[in-house]
């Protein structure tokens, strides 16, 4: 029996470290360089379909972003709602929208990003269709082919002060 309280100890301190490490993961600000404004959803909604936008720099949780790694790309998460940026439907097409939507376990390249050129200002570049986030007149988010002049694909990430 008393070789079970030192056990039990552990297990529970473990417990604890990896729930605080949790909830400690780094989030971030993803910002159109062109605008200034940051990646978010339309009414900073919680439903997973809603489409990706840009919006005013403000702490919101909406507005937040982790990024985690997945083989060689990572996903994108909202900080509000757990849900990850998603290429609608799968689209290969240009301007082929980009929404939120519950991560997926298979099938999921349209849900998986890699980082294109380099420094602080780069692009997102879709695993599924190779190309890229940009904004629409609209302010809308969607995905073109990448474009060197285009400065409304690049993008930087800033850390979120706590």
């Amino acid at each position: 029996m008393s070789r079970l309280i030192p056990i039990a100890t552990v297990i529970l301190s473990l417990t604890f470290a990896i729930t605080a490490a949790a909830d400690d993961a780094k989030y971030v600000k993803i910002v159109n360089v062109s605008t200034g404004k940051v990646l978010a959803l339309v009414d900073d909604s919680e439903e997973g379909g809603a489409r990706a936008t840009l919006a005013k720099d403000e702490a919101n949780p909406a507005r937040q972003w982790k990024l985690e790694k997945d083989g060689d790309q990572f996903k994108i998460v909202n900080r509000k709602t757990g849900k990850v940026l998603d290429v609608n439907e799968n689209s290969k097409d240009e301007g082929g929208e980009i929404i939120q939507w519950d991560d997926k376990t298979e099938d999921n390249d349209n849900q998986r990003w890699s980082w294109e050129g380099t420094g602080d200002e780069r692009r997102l570049k879709s695993k599924s269709s190779g190309m890229v986030l940009d904004v629409n007149g609209e302010g809308k988010v969607i995905q073109k082919k990448p474009d060197e002049k285009a400065k409304s694909q690049l993008w930087r990430v800033v850390d979120v002060k706590e």
